[in-house]
């Protein structure tokens, strides 16, 4: 078995996915409205905004999570913006599902610091 071919038959696979599928045809639909496309980029600069904090060991602003939320709420209420928003996440649950599955299977080899 050579993990590369492996690693290609994955690839396909998720380019094959209903999760990939959707979320391309949502992008598509978004990129033809830019009022859409504009809140969701600002939702998620924002919302990484808050996770990099978070990862840097600062305490949750509740303002900035507040905010976000304000966010989502005006965002929903356009369905490109919120249908991308749903598919966009769908797919990244895929993808961290994924990794998480691979980390997890060679976490003994990866690990220098493991007694």
């Amino acid at each position: 078995m050579n993990a590369y071919d492996k690693a290609h038959e994955l690839s396909k696979a998720l380019k094959d996915s209903d999760e990939y599928r959707r979320l391309l045809v949502s992008k598509h639909q978004i990129d033809g409205d830019a009022q859409a496309k504009k809140m969701v980029e600002d939702f998620l600069t924002k919302r990484l905004e808050i996770e990099t904090e978070i990862m840097m060991g600062k305490s949750e602003d509740k303002a900035k999570v507040e905010q976000l939320q304000k966010m989502y709420e005006v965002l929903a209420l356009n369905s490109r913006a919120r249908d991308f928003l749903d598919n966009y996440m769908r797919f990244n649950q895929l993808m961290s599902d994924i990794y998480k599955i691979i980390g997890e299977t060679v976490s003994e080899g990866m690990n220098m610091f493991a007694k």
